[in-house]
């Protein structure tokens, strides 16, 4: 079954939503550096005409008290002559009972001159503002007063700078639109950029809810937090296909497995019902349906450890053990059974070795060991457990004088169920898939290999990082 193709849905999307933000941030910083600009250049430009303004006003006061008003009006039209393009406003304010005047008042009659007019004294050094009904800009006059008492006040117009400001306004106006629609593309390209890996993403969930579940997520490797979402992603599908396939597994091979037990626990239930109610018989029937189960209950423990050790839930009961005392009783027991076969079980452990584990889990993959060994060697043989500390971890070995594992059966000794071609012993074929379950469960891993002396070779190694403390 194919999936569907999805509709493409740019309003509202998270693409569209970062190219708004980004194209609006980019017009907002736009704005706020075009707005300090601003300020920075109006500020400069009334400072610059203040200080004109001063300047032409200290020269006219030093031509006053050189030449008197001669020298002053001499100056002033000296100026006029320069700066026809943006004039010095200039008036006296009367002294000697003289008339005030305004020098040049065609170039003011847009402004209302009346606030001039009725000064008090005490103006020296201040600045007023003249305005020009119907218009923006202004008249910025500074005021004069000289010990004989005249007066007089000098000052500039706002046009010129109004001008040069209203230009800068139309040009960050213009320049607006175009940084939007760059802002725009720019947040476009990023959004796409940036969103490839959640559309990757989104197509492989897809591909898998279709039934693909090999689909993985591409990823860039630039280690970014969305290329870890990717890797996480892909680790977490990879862990659930683990999970199914080990369940997949766990169930096959107890389909398989439960057969020949629950067919021999109904044929014992069938031969006692047949005989009649033989009290003997029902017993001896009990008795061997009793033995059946308690294989089947064993068969499906071991099954539900293995498959969780391999899909990584199987839980451990992890403490400090003394590893050496634990292995010394288990080669003991064993050593009895081998006795019976004629098998001696040597041990060759070092002594007070304490190791991090789950002694339960450990002593089980070490008996399963211990069991296949005696059973596989002939009388007069011998098995020998050895444990040490080594390189990368403790290192736990057993090692056996038997005919060895067929080299055919070496690389699937490990597989559930798995019985080697010429093995005619009895047995789940379940033992040495526990083992290196136990082993893989604790970090470490289990290996096998024939010895170039004869017999097989087991060992199961635990890695340091599971070790709390060794004495």
């Amino acid at each position: 079954m194919s999936s569907k193709p999805r509709k493409s849905r740019l309003p509202g999307t998270i693409g569209l939503r970062i190219a708004a933000g980004y194209s609006l941030l980019t017009l907002l910083s736009f704005l706020v550096l075009m707005a300090i600009g601003y300020g920075f250049l109006a500020a400069n430009l009334a400072r610059g005409e203040r200080e004109q303004v001063s300047i032409e006003l200290q020269s006219l006061r030093e031509r006053y008290l050189a030449g008197g008003v001669p020298a002053f009006e001499a100056l002033v039209l000296a100026n006029d002559r320069f700066r026809r393009n943006n004039p010095f406003f200039t008036r006296i304010d009367g002294w000697a009972g003289e008339v005030p005047r305004v020098y040049f008042p065609q170039y003011w009659r847009e402004f209302d001159l009346t606030p001039l007019e009725r000064l008090p004294a005490g103006m020296e050094g201040r600045w007023l503002e003249v305005v020009s009904p119907g218009q923006a800009h202004r008249l910025e006059v500074l005021c004069a007063e000289l010990p004989d008492g005249f007066r007089f006040q000098v000052g500039i117009s706002t046009e010129d700078r109004g001008a040069v400001l209203r230009r800068l306004r139309e040009t960050f106006l213009f320049a607006a639109l175009p940084l939007l629609a760059l802002g725009l593309a720019g947040g476009a390209l990023l959004a796409q950029r940036s969103l490839r890996p959640v559309r990757d993403l989104v197509q492989t969930v897809e591909s898998i809810k279709s039934g693909r579940w090999e689909a993985r997520a591409p990823r860039s490797g630039n280690g970014d937090e969305l290329d870890d979402l990717g890797r996480l992603f892909n680790e977490m599908i990879e862990r659930i296909n683990q999970l199914i396939r080990g369940m997949k597994g766990a169930l096959d091979s107890v389909a398989h497995d439960l057969r020949t037990p629950m067919t021999r626990f109904r044929n014992r239930a069938e031969e006692a019902l047949q005989r009649g109610p033989d009290s003997r018989a029902c017993q001896g029937a009990l008795q061997a349906s009793v033995e059946e189960s308690e294989q089947i209950l064993r068969m499906l423990g071991m099954l539900m450890d293995i498959s969780e050790a391999e899909t990584g839930t199987l839980r451990l009961s992890l403490r400090e053990v003394d590893v050496s005392a634990l292995a010394e009783n288990l080669a003991e027991m064993y050593g009895m059974v081998g006795e019976e076969k004629a098998v001696a079980v040597e041990t060759r452990i070092a002594p007070g070795i304490r190791w991090a584990l789950d002694p339960e889990r450990v002593s089980q993959a070490l008996a399963n060991l211990l069991d296949n060994a005696v059973k596989y060697t002939p009388a007069g043989g011998r098995v020998e457990l050895s444990l040490e500390p080594a390189e990368g971890g403790l290192r736990i070995r057993v090692a056996d004088t038997g005919p060895g594992i067929d080299p055919g059966d070496l690389e699937r000794i490990w597989e559930r169920l798995y019985r080697g071609r010429h093995d005619s012993a009895k047995g789940l074929g379940l033992g040495l898939s526990l083992v290196r379950a136990v082993a893989v469960a604790h970090g470490g891993q289990a290996r096998g290999w024939n010895r170039p002396e004869g017999g097989a070779l087991f060992e199961l190694t635990l890695p340091v990082s599971a070790s709390l403390s060794k004495m």
